[in-house]
């Protein structure tokens, strides 16, 4: 249901993971809505660049029926789909028999995410204690919906994952309200930044830094991606950050996958992600022991 002006602000959420182990502490709900300023060539969820909902089609449930086509208004389905066409009625999902297609997206008030979430509480006292996690997308280009979310939290346990860029005001007004920020450090380099994620890293670094100073709990995310991230200089300056920002609470390495490539066809997306081969735990244990000789200490993956 999308909430009325009256409501209080909205996000668009694209996906509830439940019973999630891997963000943040004890048994999660991970919360992904839509919308992202940065561009990452490994992402593994194109479908959040824009905040707007979006057609699915898994076409291993297609049975050419011909149903999505003879509802569709705008003649996105020509024996194929004309993704440029796609307005994300929602017809096409309602005719399909074979449930084949599905809409990515839909608009939450912070109340009908909490209500949403209600059943989730028992689990979260598991346990470590659990909670929410808030991710996307990245979820600081929703700020008026995540501030209105954690003002109502209670006592609920709230991560938010982030990759730093954002207004600093913002993130200095969220400093309070987080109990655990899992900040994204992606790559040292300025200009390896701009060109592998579509913007710089300079006001990242401001606000990890106003994050630390503030006594937010903070916890330094490394996506490890080949052939990007992986070199010698990156690895000196993560260590390095480690060392200068000590309030940080630990660094978590997060191997590459490639789910991001394998969701481009399913989304219409095709290019929008580097194509490479996943990485296991052994190469993140080879991270983790380089980082740890060059003096980086509470390094896991």
């Amino acid at each position: 249901m999308i909430g009325s002006p009256t409501d209080g602000p909205t996000a668009v959420v694209y996906d509830i993971q439940r019973l999630s182990l891997n963000d943040g502490p004890g048994i999660r709900t991970t919360v992904f809505l839509k919308g992202c300023p940065l561009r990452c060539a490994w992402c593994h969820n194109p479908e959040s660049w824009e905040r707007q909902p979006r057609l699915a089609y898994n076409e291993a449930l297609c049975r050419n029926c011909g149903e999505c086509r003879r509802v569709c208004p705008n003649g996105v389905f020509v024996h194929r789909i004309d993704w440029s066409l796609c307005d994300a009625c929602g017809k096409c999902v309602d005719a399909c028999p074979h449930e084949a297609l599905e809409i990515s997206g839909r608009e939450l008030t912070v109340q009908e995410l909490l209500s949403e979430l209600e059943t989730d509480r028992p689990y979260y006292e598991i346990g470590e204690k659990g909670g929410v996690t808030l991710s996307g997308g990245e979820p600081l280009a929703s700020f008026d919906f995540v501030e209105a979310f954690l003002m109502q939290k209670g006592n609920l346990h709230v991560c938010l994952e982030t990759s730093g860029f954002a207004s600093s005001e913002h993130i200095r007004r969220l400093s309070p309200l987080v109990d655990l920020f899992l900040f994204d450090w992606k790559i040292s380099s300025t200009a390896k930044h701009q060109k592998f994620c579509g913007v710089d890293n300079r006001l990242i670094m401001t606000n990890l830094r106003l994050l630390c100073q503030s006594g937010a709990k903070v916890l330094l995310r490394l996506p490890l991606v080949p052939g990007v991230n992986d070199d010698q200089e990156h690895l000196s300056a993560v260590a390095t950050l480690l060392k200068d920002l000590p309030e940080i609470q630990g660094a978590q390495i997060l191997p590459y996958h490639s789910m991001g490539s394998a969701k481009e066809t399913r989304f219409g997306l095709e290019g929008r992600t580097l194509k490479m081969p996943d990485l296991g735990l052994e190469q993140a244990a080879t991270w983790m022991e380089k980082l740890q000789g060059l003096g980086a200490s509470n390094v896991f993956f």
